[in-house]
């Protein structure tokens, strides 16, 4: 019975031992894998963009001290200039990654040129309940039903107005997803006599013929096809800016000072010191209402609002005021295209939006937003800016027209600028004036033939 005893206390020993020498020999090769597999990370990304320097400076540093094991090349063909022909670009280089305008984005999009995204999203697990989601309806938009790329900023506009303005006179303040025809109204109601260095205006503006542009922004207007180079400025709509920008110069409610006139550019202005009930502005106008609590002498802070909008008339979801340069985009046929996903993840996830507006916090610039939403801004609540969905259209348009003619809206806005102020001084009705700017705009494209 002893012996018996003794015999199974030694084969449970040696169990043990064995156990134990195969878990080491078990271990040792995991370790010999995991070695093997960091060895296989490093790996080379090759970069589509147009200056490498810039390149690094905005991203390839960063990137590479989060992933030390990817050597980046950056190909730009372009020197400064900006790549015309992403395409022939492609096909030379064979890049992993390319970050692309939304006009080459839908070109590639459309040309099946490029990865689909959604597939990694959903292997990775990736979050995007965070991402602006107008932005991502647009960008699948443009990609014709798919997401092929993801853009870390969007610069957006909102309507900020003045609270303590709007309860002192007794005016319903604006709502989400209002029209400029709305709040040009709601900006009537205000008082638009006295002195101007000191009376309250209803709308901060900077002209009939700036606020026509932003009208015809908000509201995806072109005034030439650069395809057929015809001349589209006197359409309903564009009569519609016109009348609405012309009709609000003539009521006296616009503050349309553009002169400094020996003050700074916060004292200046009268939506920051107070005395204007409206602007509309991109995010970076906070930070101007921060800077002026401690760079204006005997400054008066008021309560700030901010709505979505201004919207488009058509559709009071969406909004051509806003804009992205950059769409992070993985060509079809990349050799690298978990490198490539890697980056894209990093510039559009939590941990950069968190260290970009740490960054931006400590120097006191809240910079261009990131698509990563953050819910406010030194207390302001940033929501009404990722509100409305992005309309690209008519950003597409201008920038193939800027590729035939770069100067050509600077002739657009100068014929623009001439025949609204004979408008507005009652030398012209609007009729002939919006025939003029159709002629005008049709001649100086006739030259681009």
């Amino acid at each position: 019975m002893k012996q018996n005893f003794l015999q199974k206390a030694m084969l449970v020993s040696l169990s043990v031992m064995l156990i134990g020498i195969s878990a080491g020999l078990s271990t040792g090769k995991q370790a010999s894998a995991n070695s093997d597999n960091e060895a296989d990370t490093k790996r080379t990304l090759k970069v589509l963009y147009w200056n490498e320097d810039d390149f690094n400076m905005t991203y390839g540093n960063l990137f590479s001290q989060k992933y030390p094991n990817t050597n980046i090349e950056v190909v730009a063909p372009a020197g400064m200039e900006a790549i015309k022909d992403y395409n022939g670009a492609i096909q030379k280089y064979s890049p992993d990654l390319v970050m692309l305008p939304p006009y080459h984005y839908k070109q590639l999009s459309t040309d099946k040129k490029l990865v689909d995204l959604e597939p990694l999203i959903k292997r990775d697990r990736y979050d995007t309940t965070t991402l602006y989601p107008g932005l991502l309806d647009e960008l699948k938009k443009q990609g014709g039903g798919k997401l092929y790329g993801l853009s870390p900023k969007a610069d957006s506009y909102a309507l900020l107005y003045n609270a303590d303005l709007f309860k002192k006179y007794k005016v319903k303040v604006p709502s989400d997803g209002m029209t400029w025809k709305e709040i040009l109204n709601l900006a009537q109601k205000f008082p638009a006599k006295g002195d101007k260095n000191s009376r309250i205006w209803g709308l901060s503006s900077f002209g009939s013929s700036n606020l026509v542009m932003d009208i015809a922004r908000t509201e995806g207007l072109t005034y030439l096809d650069p395809n057929t180079l015809k001349a589209s400025a006197n359409t309903a709509a564009w009569k519609n800016a016109y009348h609405l920008a012309s009709e609000a110069t003539k009521s006296g409610v616009l503050d349309e000072r553009i002169s400094l006139s020996g003050k700074s550019y916060l004292e200046s202005s009268s939506f920051i010191m107070g005395r204007s009930a409206m602007i509309v502005a991109p995010i970076s106008q906070l930070q101007s209402l921060q800077a002026a609590k401690s760079g204006v002498k005997n400054y008066k802070p008021f309560t700030i609002g901010i709505a979505a909008g201004p919207a488009a008339s058509k559709d009071r979801e969406s909004t051509g005021n806003v804009s992205i340069n950059e769409i992070f985009a993985i060509p079809a046929g990349a050799d690298h295209v978990d490198a490539a996903w890697d980056f894209i993840k990093y510039f559009n996830g939590e941990d950069y939006a968190g260290e970009y507006y740490k960054s931006k916090s400590s120097n006191n610039s809240i910079g261009a937003p990131l698509s990563r939403m953050t819910k406010e801004y030194s207390g302001y609540k940033l929501d009404a800016f990722y509100k409305l969905r992005p309309n690209l259209d008519s950003s597409i348009t201008s920038y193939a027209l800027m590729n035939k003619s770069p100067n050509f809206e600077l002739k657009f806005r100068s014929i623009l600028l001439k025949e609204l102020t004979q408008v507005v001084n009652g030398k012209k009705s609007l009729a002939k004036a919006t025939a003029a700017i159709q002629s005008g705009t049709q001649a100086a494209a006739d030259k681009l033939k």
